[in-house]
């Protein structure tokens, strides 16, 4: 058997797709694998092994020329179950060394909690007042109703745990990311202003970039299958834009904020949105520039020009205002607004 061959029998094995027959076998390897075995090992630790085990395996094996000429050598039965046995433990240690780091590469829950440290603070806010938290890396987080943060005490590793809703301010350190696990969802980030909204109940929920950058992960939290075989989907959010988790629908996406915000450096562009006339496409530009979103205008309109006063709106008044002057449509297509 090859080792991908082994990896699909184990991956049938995990799913309950198994026959009787190959249930019994993968269970035969179980229990040919030593307990004692370390499967923290690195590639070239593994490899080693590996070499070990099969020169053991050809050595014990191999036929023995006799002393005498002439007298065929005679391979014992035990030669081939020795084979089979060997191999089988070999495969398996491959097999499950490749399934340890699957799931050291896809985690569900900070160290802290996997670890079972014995110093972990919590915090939780039951007043419908904010409650601001200072963390030891000067990361400031402002929990909502509700809401329970849990990390550990001694903090190295900048990893949290979230229930509910928070608003985060995160400090910047590039050589020790920041992740806060919350729900299905691991948001990863390095130095941001976001917010984590939960669906409470109606089973969407969401994470919202304001400032910075932020990669959110979907977590295979109750699924161990797909914590082996998937590669978990990554959503790499800026500002203005936000993921959302739609548990009713299983489906995972990215779309812009309902209410974008001006890029703080450009918010004196918007003292000039009083326009006598101006093409689709400059006003497009423009409001892009503002909002640091991806505003696209379809050739067919782009020299169509709008005449108007868009001042004391949000971005999504401006638009339906320059819509309606200019008898076109806005749609919005996961990050982008295409104006057609």
């Amino acid at each position: 058997m090859s080792r991908k061959a082994f990896q699909s029998l184990l991956e049938r094995y995990l799913k309950g797709n198994c026959t009787q027959e190959e249930q019994e076998t993968v269970r035969r390897w179980y229990d040919l694998l030593d307990s004692d075995v370390d499967l923290n090992l690195s590639e070239v630790e593994f490899a080693e092994l590996e070499d070990r085990l099969w020169d053991k395996i050809n050595k014990e094996t191999q036929p023995r020329e006799d002393k005498k000429k002439g007298r065929s050598t005679v391979i014992r039965p035990f030669g081939r179950f020795y084979i089979s046995t060997a191999a089988a433990a070999v495969l398996l240690i491959v097999g499950s060394v490749w399934v340890y780091n699957r799931l050291k590469c896809n985690p569900v829950e900070p160290d802290f909690v996997s670890k079972k440290e014995s110093f972990i603070t919590k915090v939780i806010n039951p007043n419908d007042e904010p409650l601001e938290v200072s963390l030891p890396d000067s990361t400031r987080i402002k929990l909502f109703k509700g809401a329970q943060l849990t990390y550990a005490t001694r903090f190295n590793k900048r990893e949290v745990s979230l229930v509910g809703d928070a608003l985060f301010n995160v400090k910047g350190d590039p050589a020790n990311p920041f992740q806060v696990f919350h729900e299905e969802m691991i948001t990863r980030v390095l130095g941001t202003c976001f917010k984590i909204q939960s669906g409470k109940g109606a089973g969407k929920d969401e994470v919202i970039v304001y400032t910075g950058k932020v990669q959110v992960i979907r977590s295979a939290k109750n699924n161990l299958v797909r914590r082996i075989i998937e590669t978990p989907k990554t959503l790499n959010l800026t500002m203005n834009q936000r993921a959302i988790l739609d548990e009713q629908k299983g489906s995972f996406s990215e779309t812009l904020v309902e209410r974008p915000i001006p890029v703080e450096t450009k918010r004196t562009l918007l003292d000039e949105v009083v326009f006598k006339e101006i093409s689709l496409a400059d006003l497009a530009n423009k409001l892009s520039d503002v909002y640091h979103i991806d505003i696209r205008v379809r050739p067919a309109v782009r020299k169509i020009t709008f005449r108007g006063d868009l001042s004391g709106m949000e971005l999504f008044d401006q638009l339906n205002l320059v819509c309606n002057v200019t008898e076109t449509n806005y749609h919005i297509i996961g990050k982008t607004i295409e104006i057609q």
